[in-house]
């Protein structure tokens, strides 16, 4: 997954290398040409991984578990998998949102807070990053996940950055969720747990 990430990144920037236009003919050859290895190398990547996770019964079984969650597809369930500690080792989703940097941090200026918390970010970098655009995915179809951006929405208290944070905060509970209780995601049991959890 690392290798995969890094190899994305190159893509990245040969390709905007490449669409600044100012290379001449042979180089705008030369460089269509290295994306398109780092291409092949990507996907030969992918198919390593499905064939990793198809391989080992454990990591298919959690591989199935944490795409049973509305947002998360393969990929992510491989970085999930790749740089998440499980439950034997974090205890708790909060211990988990906190791995990646997720956890709530308050502004203070002084001794008195000022404004809304927002991602500590001191975590796991590649699985914080990994969550971002899975979270926007469930916002849309995820139900606990549209549910509380909406909430937070009708508060009006945070900016649309931080309800994307709080989604994936919410989403990586979820996906811990499913891997401590080796149950596939029910929105009714998950929900029920939050309420659980919130009088506890």
């Amino acid at each position: 997954m690392r290798t995969r990430e890094a190899l994305t990144a190159s893509r990245v920037e040969w390709t905007n290398r490449r669409n600044s236009g100012q290379g001449s003919a042979a180089a705008d050859a030369a460089m269509a040409g290295v994306i398109a290895r780092l291409e092949a190398e990507i996907v030969a990547l992918d198919q390593a991984i499905e064939d990793a996770i198809g391989q080992n019964e454990d990591l298919r079984a959690r591989h199935d578990l944490l795409i049973s969650v509305p947002g998360i597809a393969t990929h992510t369930a491989a970085v999930i998998l790749s740089e998440m500690p499980g439950p034997e080792v974090l205890r708790t989703a909060r211990e988990a949102a906190a791995y990646a940097g997720l956890n709530p941090s308050h502004r203070q200026s002084g001794s008195s807070l000022d404004g809304p918390s927002r991602i500590s970010r001191i975590g796991n970098a590649t699985l914080r990053a990994a969550l971002y655009f899975p979270a926007l995915a469930a916002i849309r179809w995820n139900p606990l996940v549209a549910a509380l951006r909406q909430r937070l929405k009708d508060q009006g208290r945070l900016k649309p950055k931080q309800i994307v944070g709080a989604a994936m905060r919410k989403l990586l509970h979820l996906c811990f969720g499913v891997l401590k209780t080796g149950k596939p995601f029910d929105p009714n049991h998950a929900s029920a747990t939050d309420k659980t959890a919130a009088t506890t």
